[in-house]
């Protein structure tokens, strides 16, 4: 879901609303008649709008949402499509609700956890950016006749600032470029797959994106299965939304499954498994109850996940704070070096 029609439309919220509805009373026709009406928002009304004319055409619920795949995910279409079989398209809005929620609420978590250290990091560039633009060159202009005599590091800050106060305009540009290319560069997604990448390498940071990649994946799984589809096409429906170095590996694993391989095997081979959830998963190998052990697995990797974001919180921000407090520290004090020498050499 990466065009702008699909980043507008609420898709949690319409299932949310779809299925009280349904839950109501209303027949499928209906609900969604009565949430085309009471939309007020242009795009959002045009996606209903076609929704409805689809199954008033007789089209089923999984085949009026495949005419628009960019705002209803495959997993989305897969779990209602399996649940039209059954009669229970309720159900499958229950689950993927329950789903969507879970999943956007550890995403939430983690968005919230960098929140204060972004910040933090806002605020101590714009403050070095102040001392280094505006303070630092009016200040350097006292000391243009003693620059042979200072320390090296409290000349080389005198002298960024002479420079800046003589060519503010390229120093702006310069400054507005880097960020630019910045922005760009992390903005690209072949760049952010490069930096997940380099994250994945980490030690600690590594095994956190592999736990949230995997909380994801056993969610999607778990909810497919116990909608009662396949395990084979339960695979091949989430290979599309896993990460492209994950691919491969679900892609044998699949194979695998193919062969008779029970799941369980075929994702520990391929390195889709912790200590914990391997265990879990046999166990729901034996008991028949694959889906709701994938679910448990997830919320046991969830909550781990979740304390491990908190304690490097709770150890970063300190230390930012640190480091910035240092980074403005030296700067000062390399401003005010060349003072305190002069009134020793006076005195």
């Amino acid at each position: 879901m990466t065009s702008t029609g699909a980043a507008r439309f609420p898709l949690l919220v319409f299932c949310q609303q779809l299925l009280s509805l349904l839950e109501a009373g209303l027949h499928l026709v209906e609900a969604v008649d009565t949430l085309t009406e009471k939309e007020q928002e242009s795009s959002q009304h045009s996606v209903l709008m076609q929704l409805q004319s689809s199954l008033q055409s007789g089209l089923s619920f999984s085949q009026a949402l495949a005419n628009r795949p960019e705002i209803f995910p495959p997993l989305f279409q897969a779990a209602i499509e399996a649940s039209e079989q059954t009669g229970g398209v309720i159900q499958a809005l229950k689950r993927f609700v329950t789903y969507e929620t879970q999943f956007q609420a550890l995403r939430n978590r983690l968005i919230g956890a960098l929140i204060y250290p972004a910040l933090l990091l806002s605020l101590g560039g714009l403050v070095v950016a102040f001392l280094l633009g505006y303070v630092v060159p009016r200040f350097s202009v006292v000391f243009i006749d003693r620059l042979q005599d200072m320390p090296y590091l409290s000349g080389l800050v005198i002298r960024l600032g002479l420079t800046i106060a003589e060519n503010p305009m390229t120093a702006m540009l310069l400054a507005l470029g880097t960020l630019s290319a910045l922005g760009l560069f992390v903005v690209n997604p072949a760049t952010r797959s490069w930096l997940v990448g380099v994250a994945w390498q980490l030690p600690w940071l590594g095994v956190r994106i592999h736990q949230f990649e995997l909380v994801r994946l056993y969610r999607s799984l778990g909810m497919l299965l116990r909608g009662g589809i396949p395990a084979v096409r339960s695979l091949q429906m989430i290979l599309t939304m896993a990460p492209m170095r994950s691919r491969e590996g679900l892609k044998k694993a699949t194979a695998l499954v193919s062969e008779g391989i029970p799941i369980s095997i075929a994702l520990q081979r391929e390195g889709f498994t912790t200590s914990v959830s391997n265990r879990l998963l046999a166990v729901g190998e034996r008991s028949g109850q694959m889906g709701d052990m994938l679910e448990r697995a997830a919320d046991f990797m969830d909550a781990e996940l979740d304390r491990s974001v908190d304690r490097a919180t709770r150890l970063m921000e300190p230390l930012m704070m640190v480091v910035i407090g240092v980074l403005i520290g030296g700067i000062v004090m390399l401003m005010y070096l060349p003072i305190f020498e002069l009134a020793d050499s006076v005195g």
